[in-house]
């Protein structure tokens, strides 16, 4: 009997055991295996297991996805595997999207596969002595015809910002955090995404709020860190420096609807350091640091906090939010020896199957008594489930000598990062890779643009990045306010 000749129902069985490269190959061979081959049924089976970031948003569910969307997601999926898995990668293709223009960039973040590309500026307008931001939002669907969707400027200094895509990218929503006058402050701003056909014009939306932090019981200068958005709820991380020289890290949360606020109890932040905020599926992650020890708690959001956008005032606006008891806990201590790692934790601002995290140690940190030396690590934390700190892996980054590692970018789903080397002897810059290790896959650590890359630019005017794992897709800015797209695959 043929293969062909077998019930579906056995061929089911059988491709239970076959990866999607299997089944790929086994279409090839006949109109019957081929039909089998395409169905429906057999992707959403077959792309539960598959170990690479597709580009499907987290909000779309597998069933409604035809297999022939599947399989494109897929090949191309592998097609960026294989060169990314080269020595140094090949670049399918770059372009240019803004030349020198005197208004370096002070931070990039890809969304949506590296479909939209949203940025931030800082320069001084003349005859003024203070700073202005510009935020603009870039549409790279074609990146031959790149253009922006969305430009505003602030009056200010900028501190941080973050944007959420809505109803199928139809519009978007940007929070900016940023200084005037010595006031921290924050702006909320809603516009649509026109991205269906060229256009150089420049949607103008009015600001839908302007927050400013609410009086705190803990006194100090207070300077914003971050800020994330998700569920219509702002998390702001603000680091208060004391009077006597110290600094703790708090958090307020705010509805960016009504922009009603409170601060979170700082019971919840106060014994950690490097401290990092993200929310996810109602729930909060706080992340941070305490001595040579990386730890992850995350708790409900409570109800009346998701219940903002609805409500008109706050009951007692000066109160604290209590985010109850703890739903999960997890920690991970570097290895024996090892000298606390002082850089920041750098951690996607959403994940998926785990929590990846990876830091760096400005000074280099070696593991006493031996000749090995890592300047960075890489930690996976469970995500999802009630797991346990056995499940929680770290792979140790070994850096060369003299060098400091910058601008780190790491995907949703961990599986992909990269970052700016910058050699302190030479001043020389690179772009380095890694991919964590899985259970099919090794990890992959090494260099994605080498100092001398072959291209219309210096890495070593390089300033700012971004990066999207499941596009492959690598944006670099230059401190002369140019901007480069490049694509791996």
């Amino acid at each position: 009997m043929r293969i062909a000749d077998l019930p579906e129902d056995i061929l089911l069985n059988i491709a239970q055991f076959l990866s999607v490269q299997d089944i790929l190959a086994l279409k090839q061979t006949c109109r019957v295996l081929h039909a089998f081959g395409s169905t429906d049924y057999l992707w959403h089976r077959l792309i539960e297991r598959f170990d690479l970031p597709i580009g499907i948003p987290s909000d779309v569910p597998i069933h409604a996805l035809s297999s022939d969307e599947l399989q494109r997601q897929t090949i191309k999926a592998i097609k960026l595997e294989l060169n990314w898995r080269r020595a140094v990668p090949s670049i399918k293709q770059s372009r240019m999207i803004l030349g020198p223009n005197r208004e370096p960039f002070a931070h990039m973040e890809l969304l949506r596969e590296g479909n939209w590309l949203l940025t931030a500026q800082r320069y001084h307008r003349l005859l003024m002595t203070r700073f202005t931001t510009r935020m603009s939002v870039w549409s790279l669907k074609d990146v031959h015809q790149p253009y922006r969707v969305f430009s505003v400027e602030i009056s200010g200094t900028y501190r941080s910002s973050t944007m959420a895509l809505h109803h199928s990218s139809s519009f978007a929503t940007l929070i900016v955090a940023f200084n005037e006058e010595d006031q921290e402050l924050q702006e909320i701003h809603t516009f649509p995404l026109r991205g269906d056909s060229y256009s150089k014009a420049v949607t103008s939306p009015s600001v839908l709020k302007r927050l400013k932090l609410p009086p705190y019981t803990v006194p100090g200068y207070r300077v914003i860190q971050d800020v994330v958005l998700a569920d219509g709820i702002i998390a702001t991380t603000v680091a208060i420096f004391g009077d006597q020289g110290g600094v703790s890290f708090h958090i307020l949360l705010a509805s960016a609807s009504k922009g009603l606020s409170q601060w979170v109890d700082p019971q919840f932040s106060q014994d950690l350091g490097s401290l990092k905020v993200r929310m996810h599926d109602k729930q909060i992650f706080i992340l941070g640091q305490k001595s040579n020890t990386t730890i992850v708690r995350v708790y409900k959001l409570p109800q009346y906090v998701l219940g903002w956008d609805s409500a008109t005032t706050l009951n007692d606006a000066t109160s604290l939010v209590d985010l109850g008891s703890v739903v999960s806990e997890y920690s991970y201590s570097l290895p024996k020896g090892m000298i606390s790692m002082t850089d920041e934790l750098h951690v996607p601002r959403q994940f998926r199957l785990t929590i990846p995290i990876v830091m760096f140690d400005i000074a280099g940190a070696v593991i006493r008594g031996t000749r090995e030396q890592s300047s960075g690590c890489a930690i996976s934390f469970p995500y999802g489930r009630h797991g346990s700190n056995e499940e929680v892996t770290c792979t140790l980054l070994p850096c060369p000598d003299a060098t400091s590692q910058q601008l780190g970018q790491i995907g949703a789903t961990g599986h992909r990062m990269v970052w700016l080397e910058h050699d302190l002897e030479t001043g020389r810059n690179r772009v380095m890779k890694f991919s964590m290790a899985t259970e099919r896959r090794k990890s992959i650590h090494g260099v994605l643009l080498p100092t001398q890359p072959h291209l219309p630019f210096a890495l070593d005017a390089c300033n700012a990045l971004a990066f999207d794992e499941v596009s492959g897709r690598l944006c670099l800015a230059f401190y002369d306010g140019s901007l480069h797209v490049l694509d791996f695959v």
